[in-house]
């Protein structure tokens, strides 16, 4: 079951938005909101897994909502006409529907949802990173944590540091949950590298071999919790 949010100052257009996701089965719509601050906390209080977007809520500032956000669900992008199409593509949107919604667009953005739901993670040992102009094969277990840096990605590994144009979401999606665990919507750990954690005011420190300490955001606590004896 795929949960849905629904982020648009226009209710008419949450209420199509909904009448159209309740016509499908394996989505769920937990909530609609109407503001910039209304969004950001549903999205962290409900973990949506999509989020449909009206990029008219805070015009090119949209772009900025997940700064302030503790979760990065899928983003569907919503407008009136294709004048950030570009802007939105460059953050990873899933989609980009204009408005009035027809039927065959809103049953293509919810295909891909299902397609990108059901995309298996990598299993192999190596993957390929930019290094200048060549692409060097690293060893998964040598990658010690990622880092989101805006649009791109951090590398962090044995090996040194390589700068990834994919986004952490995306990459995320690439590798085996079993072995790397998103703990901060900045941060991707390898679970072999972790040394140790601790607790400090409230919150919980992942510390790595290498020493780096990354803060473990609210909504992961429990994964990491779930590996406490």
């Amino acid at each position: 079951m795929n949960t849905i949010l629904i982020a648009d100052s226009e209710s008419a257009h949450r209420q199509q938005i909904r009448r159209h996701i309740d016509s499908h089965s394996g989505f769920r719509v937990i909530g609609e909101c109407g503001s910039c601050r209304e969004t950001v906390q549903y999205v962290n209080a409900l973990e949506p897994d999509v989020l449909f977007l009206d990029v008219q809520l805070a015009g090119s500032r949209t772009f900025e909502l997940f700064q302030q956000a503790d979760h990065l669900p899928k983003v569907i992008y919503t407008a009136q006409n294709e004048s950030y199409a570009l802007q939105a593509f460059n953050h990873h949107a899933l989609d980009y529907l204009l408005k009035p919604f027809a039927a065959e667009r809103l049953d293509a953005a919810l295909q891909k949802v299902v397609d990108r739901t059901v995309t298996p993670p990598f299993h192999g040992t190596h993957l390929f990173v930019e290094d200048g102009e060549r692409m060097r094969r690293i060893a998964l277990h040598n990658i010690r944590y990622l880092k989101a840096a805006g649009d791109y990605t951090v590398v962090y590994s044995d090996r040194g540091e390589f700068v990834s144009s994919s986004g952490i979401g995306s990459i995320e999606r690439k590798l085996d949950p079993s072995r790397f665990m998103r703990v901060h919507r900045s941060f991707i750990v390898n679970l072999e590298h972790i040394d140790a954690c601790h607790r400090d005011i409230g919150r919980l420190f992942l510390i790595m071999e290498n020493g780096q300490e990354i803060r473990v955001g609210k909504h992961y606590l429990h994964q990491i919790k779930s590996l406490i004896l």
